[in-house]
């Protein structure tokens, strides 16, 4: 009896073990003020008329928004990819990122590109073999500077280990 009760209870321990996998692709996320962040919606939208690039995340109410020029797409339609490009955030008039978000009916923004030295890179890869044709994928950090007049606002944002991976692409003009 002893060894049925065992081999039952051992067979129950197998039994309950399973291994539960999820993915998050395709992704965009970061830390954001030292706080792991994910957007739960995003978008790249691509303009070929003028090689312009807005890639946007977002959470709730929060926005994080990177417009990027030139970038040189290969192929078309489905089977595109952009070529392997690093922009430097907030030091290119070609180049940056925007963050906002609303607390309390208010809208705070943030921005490279303005004064007190913002800073920053988004890294566009293309380098993974199995990534799908018409999706892009890469990295990003950036720190930037409150641009509103609230209050209390935070002087700054901080973006750090950003990726985003595998976003699918629109053609199509960039607002």
């Amino acid at each position: 009896m002893k060894k049925f009760v065992s081999l039952l209870i051992i067979l129950a321990v197998f039994a309950s073990c399973e291994e539960d996998v999820s993915f998050n692709t395709p992704a965009f996320q970061a830390r954001k003020d030292n706080f792991m962040w994910r957007a739960q919606d995003y978008s790249a939208v691509y303009n070929p008329l003028d090689s312009t690039l807005v890639l946007t995340g977002y959470q709730g109410l929060e926005e994080v928004r990177f417009h990027a020029y030139p970038v040189i797409i290969t192929g078309t339609g489905t089977s595109s990819f952009f070529q392997n490009a690093t922009f430097e955030l907030g030091n290119d008039e070609n180049s940056g990122a925007y963050h906002s978000f609303i607390d309390n009916g208010a809208t705070y923004e943030f921005e490279t590109g303005i004064a007190d030295d913002p800073n920053g890179e988004l890294v566009l890869q293309n380098n993974d073999p199995v990534q799908k044709p018409g999706t892009i994928s890469g990295s990003f950090r950036f720190d930037a500077p409150y641009v509103g007049e609230i209050p209390g606002a935070p002087e700054r944002i901080n973006f750090q280990n950003g990726v985003f991976y595998e976003i699918p692409i629109t053609f199509g003009v960039n607002q």
